[in-house]
């Protein structure tokens, strides 16, 4: 048997709100399978790796908003960092420390995602919890509502 080998990555997202009509939206992807394949079936936040050693986890958290959940939004506050094991055959197996930052939405439209995604969408701030299927991404999301009041 041969060991596992796990790589390291680093990634940087955000849990990003609005607010409307007296309720609080939160922005949810879902991502798309390997090689651009079906809906992975689950909910999550928009995050990325940094692709390069100089990349700030702001710029890299900024960014995959932008592609990933197609809304442009700036930083309010760090949520930290959340760390888990990913073992895939298609992308190999890391170590993951994704870095979340709450966020305000400035402008733009989830439909303005990138190919990764299979959609992109406001939830009502009531719901999001139940649509995450990971407990790092609902620790995260606590963190978040503590946070900023929401």
């Amino acid at each position: 048997m041969g060991e596992i080998k796990w790589k390291k990555e680093v990634s940087a997202g955000g849990v990003v709100y609005k607010r409307e009509d007296n309720n609080v939206f939160i922005l949810l992807i879902e991502p798309k399978g390997p090689n651009y394949g079906p809906p992975v079936g689950y909910w999550t936040f928009p995050k990325g790796l940094l692709d390069k050693e100089r990349e700030l986890k702001e710029e890299v958290a900024v960014r995959e908003v932008r592609e990933e959940g197609g809304v442009n939004a700036e930083i309010e506050a760090e949520l930290g960092m959340v760390k888990y094991f990913r073992k895939s055959e298609h992308f190999g197996n890391a170590i993951k420390f994704v870095h979340f930052y709450l966020m305000k939405y400035i402008d733009g439209n989830p439909e303005d995602h990138d190919e990764e995604v299979a959609e992109a969408k406001w939830v009502k701030i009531d719901e999001v919890e139940k649509m995450l299927k990971f407990s790092h991404d609902k620790e995260i999301f606590k963190k978040a509502v503590q946070k900023s009041n929401l």
